[in-house]
């Protein structure tokens, strides 16, 4: 009776494994973990002292935002660690040849990552047992790639907005493994060059390897090192949108609210003009307010240039006031009482900016003739008593001896408010164009990438990518 009952069972197991054949990477799986010894918890080592080597590399393929005002850098990217385990090692000539097999995260014994510098929740784990899968090689070398997107702090240095560079430091940290027990290094790997965003061009990406030391994660007991991956993303920002958008227009309008010092005295629009220039600067201003970044601790040379243009195109209306109050004024102004500055504001700045001088004015009003014909010395035509005389007299409007004081005043005080206006012209135009040269010279002075962060980035291990 049993032994039929077992003849039973084992030609039912027989047919079972007919129907469904064990594959030879099954085989291997069950010949792997199966063994009593092997736990996931352990570390893949032979030796208690023994180090885990980790070998870690990072592709980007999108760079998804780069927030200014946050400091922080969103990309979609792909990690890759090899390590090697010795007891996950098969011939494969007993499976079949099978040299290469596929597995599960929560199957094997994994490294734990994190990034020091990240701020969403993946950046507590890298590996998660929900994505990514690991290949196995008959030799015991495990290699696990796993899709993230990255989430990690950017220190943005807006000194030279927009040609400016910037540079995004990403940290992986073994997670409670000092350097004694997992050294983590890192690798070179293609990137597309291609994976930058509209605003923002990847240059380039560096790796390097740190040993970073905790004082307090367990004190006591010697184990403060640890092995840090370091990954240095460069980005270069396109700057001809705000080149269009933001230099020009507004180098445009504070060189319209010069054109104010070329307009007549008299003329009504003048303060007008001024006035709408600077309304047209304070709103195009306000539209750009948030272009502008915020962040960092050196103030843009682009929001200094700005912020000078602003106060050129508000002096000019005061100025503008203080010489129509000259033009029109009944008094003569102090600087006009001593001959030598009174020869200079009314005879020789006039002729330098190339307006009429004082005496000049004077010389156009003597011109002021009228012809009236003579007949025997007297005006009027002849009465026939005596030949008629072809000569004529010229008269003219009253002359600098006949003019009043009041009214040599007012043409002093004409001629001063334009020499002011030309004066005032080419003060406001030095100014602006110094900004601008200052402003020029800044941005040549770009250092680019500094000096600490090369060390750093292009630090003991580095090796620098290249694009594909």
């Amino acid at each position: 009776m049993y032994l039929t009952v077992v003849l039973g069972l084992l030609f039912l197991v027989e047919g079972l494994e007919g129907r469904y054949p064990r594959t030879n990477e099954g085989r291997i799986k069950d010949y792997m973990f199966s063994h009593p010894n092997y736990s996931i918890t352990d570390r893949p080592v032979v030796n208690d002292e023994d180090t885990v080597e980790v070998m870690m590399s990072l592709q980007i393929y999108a760079m998804l935002e780069l927030n200014e005002k946050e400091q922080v850098i969103t990309a979609s990217s792909w990690i890759t660690l090899v390590w090697e385990d010795h007891r996950l090692q098969w011939n494969s000539s007993e499976f079949g040849g099978v040299d290469v097999i596929n597995v599960f995260v929560p199957e094997v014994w994994t490294p734990r990552i994190f990034i020091s510098n990240g701020l969403d929740d993946d950046a507590l784990g890298v590996i998660s047992n929900e994505r990514g899968s690991i290949i196995l090689q008959s030799n015991g070398v495990a290699s696990l790639g796993t899709p993230i997107v990255l989430e990690t702090q950017c220190p943005i240095n807006t000194r030279y907005f927009p040609f400016d560079t910037q540079t995004c430091e990403i940290t992986f940290l073994p997670e409670h493994f000092p350097e004694e027990r997992v050294r983590l290094s890192t690798a070179d790997s293609l990137n597309p060059s291609s994976a930058g965003s509209r605003e923002w061009s990847l240059v380039n990406i560096t790796n390097a390897q740190h040993v970073v030391k905790y004082h307090n994660l367990a004190p006591g007991i010697g184990l403060e090192h640890f092995t840090a991956g370091v990954f240095c993303i460069f980005l270069e920002r396109e700057p001809s949108h705000y080149v269009r958008s933001i230099w020009i227009p507004s180098t445009i309008i504070c060189l319209m609210s010069l054109v104010t010092f070329f307009a007549p005295p008299d003329c009504g629009e003048r303060i007008s003009l001024g006035v709408s220039m600077v309304l047209g600067l304070t709103v195009f201003q306000l539209l750009i307010a948030d272009t502008l970044p915020t962040a960092g601790e050196d103030t843009p040379i682009l929001s200094t240039y700005l912020s000078v243009d602003f106060v050129l195109a508000c002096l000019v209306i005061p100025v503008s006031l203080m010489n129509i109050n000259i033009a029109f004024g009944d008094s003569r102004v102090f600087i006009l009482k001593y001959p030598l500055t009174r020869s200079f504001f009314l005879e020789h700045l006039p002729r330098m900016g190339g307006i009429p001088s004082y005496s000049q004015r004077i010389a156009d009003l003597s011109k002021n003739v009228v012809q009236i014909p003579m007949v025997n010395g007297y005006h009027g035509e002849g009465n026939g008593d005596g030949p008629r005389r072809n000569t004529t007299v010229r008269t003219s409007n009253p002359v600098e001896d006949d003019m009043s004081r009041s009214e040599k005043i007012k043409l002093e005080l004409r001629t001063l408010a334009l020499v002011m206006d030309r004066l005032a012209a080419v003060v406001f135009l030095a100014a602006f164009l110094i900004c601008l040269g200052v402003s020029i010279v800044g941005y040549l002075n770009n250092p680019g990438v500094t000096d600490d962060v090369k060390e750093y980035c292009y630090g003991h291990g580095s090796q620098r990518q290249k694009f594909q």
